[in-house]
């Protein structure tokens, strides 16, 4: 069904199919890529609030280091800690920790103040108990061993967890102890509030074997949460929201999670020893993300709708190339090859203004037409000279004359000089015979000799001069004949000639296929959009197997005229022969007859000698008789041959006529 089409449709077509399968595929892809655009801004929104999470947690190791710093170098601390006045001690502490609850958003504040040997000396939380070994703490020991100061945050104490920063205390140089200050992540969960977000953090179970006091913690999802008081019930609602249980929260793992309500993002809590302890849960309203994705969305449509109208475009655009760089010059070159197919003008050329390809083929083609052109034209020439030939022969054969058509015959033809000449050669004979009879009678009755050789001189008189005759029509007959065998002769090449332009057609067909075929192969290389130039190529392929076809019957038919001539030349040469002796015959005849003049011219003059010149006489007539007895079966010959002759005339000039229909059929213009 597809093929049945114009190639303007199926050009149309085609656009319009692979523009669909573009707008398609950029369907699929806009689709595709909305869902990768929601995953990516969600994974860019987790990473931006895990960035705001651990900025923050920097934030409060970086405050509880400088105020760790700070306490250790103020020496009223250190002399609190030399002189055990750990009451003055707390109540300074105590101060200080009101002073930034009051001012900052560092509510919750703890300090601890530990010996140089590594034990608790005071904890303004609970300032009963000290003198306990802290050791067992990394940080502690690592304070003991480094005395620098550091903040950590992936620490858990028996109260739990605390972001933790620790400075030494040194009195005049010499290592005393070490200050901590405790933060719990409250203020953190406060300022993602502030942001209208949310943000929780939760302790495995298991952490009570490390902190038993916070067992008693509530718990969120199967997790406890660090401290009751730091988290409101907003954060805990959002933790409460989420599906916590199914979250892989190993170490490294990134996990996301998108509610009605909540965009949330966990960050795993590691311990210094690389176990996971808990989980960092921190997450902004779903809307947001909704509107960033619809945003996102938009643009993604919007670049869909420009894809489709760079499609449109581009498939106008190579519509309107297509149809004026190659739909129209071709069926240009259509219907100039038709007309020139219907009319068989090859004088006409293609017309184009493509410097191109199509332009390569129109020049190749009408060089095509040119040597088309002239190869009819020599065709064309030659037929007329083989008519004129076949014209010539039949003219000597008789069979026409040259003022009248091939249907006239005229009485003084060839054939009818050869009837004529047997005719005379018979009363010649019949003549010799009573001359014969007449001798007999001479011999027989020599008183009658005077009369009879006078009667005999008159006759041989006659004789002599129809003898003489026929030695004229003979030689004539012997010229005719020669020029008829020159003629076929030159005709004979002339055939031979017509063979070698038909070679040179045949060659030029040849040349024709291959360029048709190499255009195909050219027009299949391009695919849809050359097919219609392949069905050019295949008429002209079609046209060069018809103009071989053509020279091919031609070929046979010349042929035929040339095995028309061979036979002709034989014939002629055999009755050229035949002539000849004739002429021989004639001659001696002639020579007989003046013989018998002159016997009896002598017969009157010399009586005594009647019977012996009546005598040779006798025997003179009997051989003049055979001669021309000789003389009427070679005129017989020679008629049947003028009538092959006429007859081999007769089909050169229906061949000549039969070539010239053939070649007249193209326009060739003037030759």
């Amino acid at each position: 069904m597809f093929s049945s089409l114009t190639f303007q449709k199926r050009l149309l077509a085609t656009v319009v199919l692979s523009g669909g399968v573009f707008l398609l595929l950029a369907l699929l892809y806009t689709l595709d890529y909305r869902s990768k655009l929601t995953e990516k801004i969600m994974q860019e929104q987790s990473e931006v609030l895990q960035v705001v999470l651990r900025e923050r947690i920097q934030a409060k190791e970086n405050f509880g280091l400088g105020l760790a710093v700070m306490l250790a170098n103020n020496p009223l601390i250190g002399h609190y800690l030399v002189n055990d006045q750990r009451a003055t001690a707390l109540s300074y502490v105590n101060g200080i920790i009101k002073n930034y609850a009051e001012t900052t958003n560092y509510r919750g504040l703890k300090i601890q103040i530990h010996t140089a040997d590594g034990h608790s000396w005071l904890r303004n939380w609970n300032p009963e108990k000290h003198g306990d070994n802290l050791l067992f703490r990394p940080s502690i020991k690592k304070m003991t061993q480094t005395q620098q100061p550091f903040a950590t945050s992936t620490e858990m104490g028996l109260v739990g967890f605390s972001i933790r920063g620790l400075a030494p205390i040194f009195i005049e140089g010499k290592y005393v102890g070490s200050l901590e200050v405790l933060q719990g992540v409250g203020s953190v969960s406060r300022d993602f509030e502030a942001d209208d977000r949310a943000y929780i953090m939760l302790l495995n179970k298991d952490i009570t074997k490390l902190a038993p006091v916070l067992a008693k913690n509530k718990t969120v999802a199967g997790y406890l949460l660090p401290n009751d008081r730091w988290f409101n019930d907003r954060a805990v609602n959002f933790a409460k929201s989420l599906n916590l249980i199914k979250a892989d929260l190993v170490a490294g793992a990134f996990n996301v999670q998108l509610t009605n309500d909540w965009f949330a993002t966990q960050l795993p809590v590691i311990n210094s020893a690389g176990e996971l302890i808990g989980v960092h849960v921190v997450g902004m309203p779903a809307t947001i993300i909704a509107e960033q994705v619809k945003a996102a969305s938009s643009s993604a449509w919007m670049f869909m709708l420009m894809m489709a109208l760079l499609i449109l475009g581009m498939g106008g655009m190579v519509t309107w190339q297509v149809q004026g760089g190659i739909v129209k010059p071709i069926l240009c070159f259509q219907q100039q090859l038709g007309v020139i197919t219907k009319t068989l003008d090859v004088t006409q050329r293609l017309n184009t203004k493509d410097r191109g390809s199509l332009g390569e083929l129109a020049a190749q083609t009408n060089n095509l037409f040119a040597q088309l052109e002239i190869t009819i034209k020599g065709v064309h020439k030659s037929s007329d000279q083989i008519s004129t030939k076949a014209q010539s022969l039949a003219r000597s054969a008789g069979l026409v004359s040259s003022t009248e058509s091939l249907e006239g015959k005229i009485e003084q033809s060839m054939v009818m000089a050869v009837e004529q000449m047997s005719s005379s050669v018979a009363e010649i004979t019949s003549t010799m015979e009573e001359l014969s009879a007449s001798s007999t009678e001479i011999a027989d009755y020599s008183h009658v000799v005077v009369d009879v050789a006078n009667q005999t001189l008159d006759s041989s008189k006659k004789g002599a001069d129809a003898m003489h005759n026929l030695h004229i029509n003979m030689t004539d007959i012997h010229q005719d004949s020669t020029t008829s065998l020159q003629e076929m002769l030159q005709l004979g090449n002339q055939s031979k000639a017509i063979s070698k332009m038909m070679d040179l057609i045949n060659d030029l067909a040849d040349q024709t296929k291959l360029i048709a075929f190499n255009a195909a192969l050219e027009a299949s290389s391009a695919g849809e959009s050359g097919k219609r130039f392949s069905v050019v190529a295949s008429e002209i392929r079609h046209l060069a197997d018809r103009v071989t076809e053509s020279t091919y019957e031609i070929e046979e038919r010349i042929e035929g005229i040339q095995d028309s001539i061979n036979r002709l030349v034989i014939t002629s040469e055999k009755g050229a022969t035949l002539i000849q002796k004739g002429i021989e015959l004639s001659s001696e005849t002639k020579d007989e007859l003046n013989v018998l003049v002159g016997a009896a011219s002598k017969t009157s003059n010399a009586a005594k000698q009647i019977s012996l010149s009546t005598q040779q006489q006798k025997a003179a007539s009997k051989q003049v008789v055979i001669a021309l007895h000789d003389i009427t079966s070679s005129s017989r010959i020679n008629a049947q041959s003028v009538r092959d002759i006429s007859d081999i005339s007769q089909e050169m000039l229906e061949v000549s006529e039969h070539l010239q229909a053939l070649v007249n059929e193209f326009e060739i213009g003037d030759v």
